[in-house]
């Protein structure tokens, strides 16, 4: 019964997500957030799967250590999100040039726009906009202020990439004034919630790593079960990879800004990592679509096919998980927050979601079935082609470039 109600409000929760991308496209973001992510409802649903999941997982006598350890990621993860839902802050702030401000005014989704006061005073003293050599493309764009608390004064300076941390709030560079006497700072407060996000975001990252290479784990048994049969596809497959993630590392990182093609925010580190372990990820659950494609169509090699899509779906669940993650801290340095229900974060997750369904085994035994298992898979690999081309020409947010 329960495993029934988790499957159930595993599905709703992936179709509610769906559906208020789209919605958001149709209506707006401020309606999407007001109406689907930040419902009563929503939040609901999301507890009852994290309490149910785990209640199932004691019922089962679970032993594994690593399988514990992601799972309580995920839920370490719910919370700090609740958290920052309940407490955490987040608005816009217009300082002139000379003009001291202690007024902001707060964009917390579902509530609407309200103005707040700071309790503290920004005054801006200056405003730079940074230029490419011999371009009039922008690099970069900074503002210095005098931040006075009390009886107190400390200079500070922030700009793309680059934040300003006082007390529990944080600045960013968000805009500017035509006429360069004016900064627009994002702000943003959320004390408790991101401390707690990123516990669970390093025991995800622990955890994701720990499956792969736990002894006692499925993967490493799959591992040693195929290696014999699949020993050279697998160290081609594999060595290929590695050399185009080494590749895309190295191609992101000397990406010519100076041309105007790529938003002066992109100019991060973690942009390069990011891209490079999705991307990472793409390729190997392509793989696992080929195979299941083989499998439908090869009928006295369907078991063996299921084993090597298997072997290649792990890491990519791995991979995806870090890049979707490792996209959600470098948000939290560039913007102001590390989940902001974007299209293309939506349907990543969603498409994690997908996928690893059909790691559960144990508790879905269905999926040993081989032809179950490749026509799962192949049907699947639609949420990639939604996640890396639905979203960029149908759906509105920051990762739509169409």
């Amino acid at each position: 019964m329960i495993k029934k109600i988790l499957f159930i409000l595993y599905i709703l929760i992936l179709v509610c997500m769906a559906a208020a991308s789209i919605v958001e496209k149709l209506e707006g973001t401020d309606y999407a957030h007001a109406h689907y992510y930040g419902t009563w409802w929503f939040i609901l649903i999301w507890a009852a799967l994290t309490a149910l999941g785990i209640f199932y997982i004691i019922q089962r006598k679970v032993k594994a250590v690593s399988t514990w350890a992601l799972h309580l990621s995920f839920v370490i993860i719910l919370a700090g999100a609740f958290i920052t839902h309940i407490n955490g802050k987040q608005g816009m702030m217009h300082l002139r040039i000379g003009e001291p401000s202690d007024i902001y005014f707060s964009n917390n989704p579902g509530e609407g726009i309200k103005q707040r006061k700071l309790p503290f005073t920004l005054s801006l003293q200056k405003f730079d906009i940074h230029l490419y050599e011999g371009t009039d493309v922008v690099r970069d764009y900074s503002s210095q202020f005098r931040v006075t608390d009390h009886y107190e004064m400390e200079e500070a300076k922030v700009s793309l990439n680059r934040i300003y941390t006082h007390g529990s709030y944080r600045f960013y560079q968000a805009s500017y004034d035509e006429d360069g006497m004016g900064s627009v700072l994002a702000i943003n407060s959320d004390p408790f919630g991101i401390p707690v996000t990123y516990c669970g975001y390093f025991l995800l990252f622990v955890s994701l790593v720990w499956i792969l290479f736990d002894k006692k784990g499925g993967y490493r048994k799959l591992l040693q079960r195929s290696w014999q049969q699949f020993r050279s596809l697998l160290m081609v497959v594999f060595s290929l990879v590695g050399i185009g993630f080494i590749f895309l590392i190295y191609h992101f990182s000397h990406i010519d800004f100076s041309t105007g093609e790529r938003a002066p925010i992109l100019n991060s580190p973690y942009f390069c990592v990011h891209v490079s372990v999705i991307m990472m990820s793409y390729v190997l659950l392509i793989l696992t679509w080929l195979c299941g494609i083989l499998g439908i169509c090869w009928r006295s090699r369907r078991e063996r096919m299921q084993a090597l899509s298997r072997l290649f779906l792990y890491p990519a669940l791995t991979t995806m998980g870090f890049g979707i993650f490792i996209g959600a801290i470098w948000a939290n340095v560039s913007w102001g927050t590390y989940w902001s229900w974007d299209s293309k974060e939506t349907w990543a997750l969603i498409t994690f979601m997908i996928y690893a369904v059909v790691v559960h085994t144990q508790s879905l035994p269905v999926f040993r079935k081989p032809l179950v298992y490749h026509i799962y898979v192949t049907l699947a690999f639609l949420s990639i082609a939604m996640t890396y081309f639905g979203v960029n020409f149908f759906l509105t947010g920051m990762h739509s470039y169409a």
